[in-house]
């Protein structure tokens, strides 16, 4: 089963920081000695598993916890070897990666070939049902390590077949610090890939335990989780045994966990929180303050809004000329600027521009021309008489804004009731197709490459059922990007996979709406403060406090 990464992201779930060099957070004595950090999750993550986290949350997360093979340049977002000593190929199949000597887990383990080995085939292993699974369908074996599982709306799995394979037959440790991977086919831009989380290994004593290392994680990162109370706080503690280059100058992080429809911005203009963004009613303020402009950071990122249609209930959402009127009657480039002035541009692409392989002005349709809108409606149709539209979303008051007004512009322009219906089960609903109207989806670049935007969101294999959360499918879609994996370098691919975006721009399946503009205030206790190129959230481990 494939799982899209797709995200809520606002103010009420923005990741924020706040730094003390004191320490408050009343743990005693030698609490108070250290510095800390105090930073904010919204998406009621419940695991921080490599293998099975893939929202900004956890994956924010774990990057603090874990390093992996490769990592991402924070200017440039490019890749470059982090724990991989070489990735290596002669054709572009079967590649060996040489892992450095000298890294251990926490708990002590080594960090090796066969820790990636562990993690690569935990994650590959259909019964698990970690989210992260399809990253790994290019490794040969991968098939028969799938069988027939069922995974009902609380996450519980039944399986109805046992897969004839435990692990991926294109895995070999060769010695200790190296592994060898055999691919299906060819694929040129499999080391752009390998700093995803879903790739960070694994320990032995993990394995034995999954659930357990769900909420007590054993790392190699530079930070190690000490507590988890649910529901109300995560800590980590500084690792003093980590190897690598990004050693953090601060002691600790608490995540505070925030609820339904709460935001940190309160928090942050009565100083206990140093770094957050403001409500859409309170941006103008914030913005017309000189004192918070001069700490405020801004990036472009690669973060892509688009709306989504139930493919899969049939019409009139499978008619491309309902779905271009529906984009033709948005003006995204007016509601950006009523509702959230700054923080986002007008998508015209399934990919960013920020994205490797990424171009502007893909989609014709992405435009605001409402006459074309209603002769389009007219020719799918037209809307049923009496029948409201609802909007699905997840619960987050920025997004909420927007939606309410893209909702005023389809009434307006073609006729459409709407209603909004956010909710806090939004991925496990769209994940159980239960929308009957068009919902919000967010992605954000796992890796940089165009490809990362059309395969995990749009392809399936299956030509019944379609992709997984709103039932797309495209027989030469999906040729087209197995043609570009198989290209002898990432240069062809990334145009191939170009190629493959085009094919969308015909068939139109989802909007593309806008891409996010990543913007935080910070309080003066903190420096070096840096956006990731990819999620737009601070760099926890670069931050910097002032003593």
């Amino acid at each position: 089963m494939r799982m899209a990464r797709v995200l809520a992201v606002g103010a009420a779930t923005m990741l924020a920081v706040s730094a003390c060099a004191s320490g408050n957070s009343g743990d005693g004595a030698e609490a108070a000695k250290k510095s800390v950090l105090h930073s904010a999750l919204g998406q009621s993550v419940d695991t921080l598993l490599p293998a099975d986290s893939n929202v900004g949350d956890n994956i924010g997360v774990d990057d603090v916890l874990f390093s992996g093979l490769v990592r991402y340049d924070i200017d440039t977002g490019k890749p470059y070897n982090y724990m991989a000593q070489s990735i290596t190929s002669t054709d572009n199949k079967t590649w060996t990666i040489k892992i450095k000597k000298g890294w251990t887990f926490q708990n002590g383990e080594p960090v090796d070939a066969a820790a990636y080995a562990r993690a690569w085939n935990a994650a590959a292993y259909g019964p698990n049902a970690f989210a992260n699974n399809y990253f790994f369908d290019k490794v040969a074996g991968y098939d028969t390590m799938q069988g027939e599982v069922e995974e009902d709306d609380d996450g519980n799995v039944k399986v109805l077949k046992k897969p004839s394979a435990t692990e991926l037959s294109g895995l070999k440790v060769v010695d200790a610090q190296t592994l060898q991977v055999t691919l299906n086919s060819q694929f040129a831009a499999f080391p752009t890939i390998l700093g995803y989380t879903g790739f960070f290994p694994m320990a032995e004593k993990c394995a034995k335990d999954l659930r357990a290392c769900a909420t007590k994680p054993i790392g190699n990162g530079p930070f190690k989780v000490t507590s988890w109370d649910r529901g109300q706080k995560l800590v980590a503690e500084r690792w003093k045994g980590y190897k690598g280059a990004e050693k953090p100058s601060y002691d600790r992080i608490e995540w505070r966990e925030y609820g339904e429809n709460e935001v940190s911005w309160p928090d942050f203009q009565s100083g206990d929180v140093d770094l957050s963004a403001p409500p859409p009613e309170q941006w103008a303020s914030a913005m017309n303050d000189p004192e918070l402009k001069k700490r405020m950071v801004k990036r472009p990122t690669t973060a892509l809004t688009f709306l989504a249609f139930p493919l899969y209930a049939g019409k009139p959402w499978t008619d491309p000329n309902f779905r271009k009127a529906v984009s033709l009657a948005i003006d995204v480039d007016t509601i950006i600027k009523q509702v959230a002035p700054g923080r986002y541009t007008r998508a015209t692409g399934w990919v960013p521009t920020t994205v490797f392989g990424g171009r502007k002005n893909v989609c014709d349709s992405c435009r605001y021309d409402p006459a074309e809108a209603k002769k389009l409606l007219a020719q799918a149709g037209g809307w049923p008489k009496g029948k409201v539209m609802k909007i699905a979303l997840g619960s987050d008051t920025t997004q909420e804004a927007i939606f309410k007004a893209i909702g005023d512009q389809l009434k307006l322009n073609l006729g459409i009731n709407y209603s909004l219906v956010p909710s806090e089960e939004f991925f496990s609903l769209r994940s159980a197709r239960k929308f009957q109207g068009p919902f919000r989806n967010n992605w954000y670049a796992d890796y940089n490459l165009n490809e990362n935007y059309l395969r995990p969101v749009y392809a399936s294999g299956d030509p019944k059922k379609g992709n997984t959360n709103f039932g797309y499918y495209d027989k030469k879609f999906e040729a087209k990007l197995d043609e570009a994996d198989q290209a002898d370098n990432t240069a062809d691919a990334v145009r191939l996979y170009q190629q493959a975006e085009d094919i969308l721009a015909a068939d139109f399946p989802t909007v593309p709406l806008y891409v996010s503009d990543s913007v935080t205030f910070y309080g003066d206790h903190l420096g070096n403060v840096k956006l990731n190129p990819f999620s737009g959230a601070v760099d926890l481990r670069i931050l910097k406090i002032a003593k």
